[in-house]
């Protein structure tokens, strides 16, 4: 069984069926229709059934194709946040054609995953549209210089040579990639902040009804710890930072 691959950065996968089968019936009635007379019952009905397992059969055998489209861009009503996505999908773009040419797989895995971090965190823009304000910073530094450590890693490896700038430099970027990883999860969480806090008012607010409605023994109740604020952090790697 082939590996399952994840889709492109911005796209999307879908599965299509083969149209041989279908082709299949045509000519099996067509070459039926020359072989013997159709304008009997019993050649029209075994010709039936003849066209119906060659459908069946090829079905089977010949496998889905798997094709990969754009995942369409939906106006949310909100100009920044519109202009985020429309940015957004131009950079993740960028990143999933250079991380393609990359030949270190461990390298390349970092970058998809990175990649799908920022997919899930325009996702959640997408839904919430206001939240593109707090991605002031993301957008305008940390998206754009993964870009460029991604295609300087690509134009190096490109290269074929091993020498000690070029080597140390790979290394730095690789270590930067980790670093980011854990800065762009940071990222993502911090946009579920205010749903997380609405969540536990919901929590608390219910836990009180059902206790003075007696539904609920309030002793034995489970304590919903409040969500506290992320605070401000610092990732480093090697003379590199990162701040959320």
């Amino acid at each position: 069984m082939s590996e399952t691959k994840a889709p492109p950065a911005g796209m999307r996968a879908v599965t299509q069926k083969s149209t041989l089968p279908i082709y299949a019936i045509g000519a099996v009635w067509l070459i039926w229709a020359l072989l013997f007379p159709l304008y009997s019952l019993t050649q029209f009905a075994l010709c039936a059934v003849v066209s119906l397992a060659a459908y069946f059969i090829l079905s089977k055998v010949i496998p889905d194709s798997v094709v990969y489209e754009k995942i369409p861009v939906p106006v949310t009503g909100y100009d920044s946040a519109d202009a985020l996505l429309k940015a957004g999908d131009t950079h993740l773009e960028s990143i999933a054609a250079l991380s393609a040419k990359i030949d270190n797989a461990q390298v390349r895995a970092k970058v998809d995953k990175l990649g799908g971090t920022c997919q899930r965190i325009f996702d959640y823009v997408r839904q919430n549209p206001k939240s593109a304000d707090d991605l002031r910073k993301f957008m305008n530094y940390y998206l754009p210089t993964l870009e460029k450590l991604v295609k300087t890693y690509e134009l190096m490896e490109e290269q074929g040579v091993e020498g000690e700038n070029i080597t140390a430099s790979k290394e730095r970027i690789t270590q930067m990639l980790d670093t980011m990883d854990v800065a762009f999860e940071k990222q993502l969480d911090a946009l579920f902040g205010d749903t997380a806090l609405d969540i536990d008012t919901d929590i608390t607010v219910m836990e009180g009804m059902m206790a003075q409605e007696g539904l609920t023994d309030a002793g034995k109740m489970p304590t919903v710890e409040p969500i506290q604020p992320l605070q401000e952090e610092t990732f480093q790697a090697g003379d590199i930072k990162l701040e959320l």
